[in-house]
């Protein structure tokens, strides 16, 4: 199907160009969701995908099935995602980085803890609990992924838990 539609696009009908796209977004959809499950970047890469599908449309040789070569793209496309999510495809919910009860942290000075911790798990801390930034706004700020700023923090506030806690026994 996706090689008569984009046959067709390539003979200028802009209706089977837009169902091209419309069904290759769904298929790319798809087979994205199964790799980095529901993340809240899935749409923004499908488009990502999409644009660069239509960018490198001439590179398609008319002789060769689409598929592969719209896969190889979403496939490369993925990769830079995850090279800029500094490479790790977990993902951390928010909420999971409030393990630690604010009463546990009231017991001890918060910047002695925090000179415990590594730098950058200090300064995501800082930038996410202190100031509140989101993770989005913080990793910006910096320059690493999401996901990199979520595990700094996650790992910053699990060490935090276990200094508090030697700290209180």
């Amino acid at each position: 199907m996706l090689d008569q539609l984009m046959a067709a696009a390539r003979a200028g009908d802009l209706a089977a160009y837009r169902q091209f796209l419309a069904e290759a977004a769904q298929r790319i959809r798809a087979r994205l969701a199964r790799k980095i499950g529901a993340d809240s970047e899935l749409e923004d890469l499908v488009q990502e995908c999409l644009i660069a599908i239509h960018e490198k449309r001439h590179t398609l040789d008319p002789d060769r099935p689409v598929a592969p070569w719209m896969n190889a793209i979403a496939q490369y496309k993925l990769i830079d995602h995850w090279r800029k999510r500094g490479r790790s495809p977990i993902d951390l919910d928010d909420e999971a980085d409030m393990a630690v009860p604010a009463d546990t942290l009231a017991k001890a000075d918060i910047e002695t803890l925090l000179g415990k911790l590594p730098p950058a798990q200090a300064e995501a801390i800082r930038m996410t609990h202190i100031e509140g930034l989101t993770n989005r706004e913080a990793s910006e700020k910096i320059g690493i992924g999401v996901s990199a700023m979520k595990l700094r923090v996650h790992r910053g506030m699990q060490r935090l838990k276990e200094l508090a806690d030697e700290d209180g026994s």
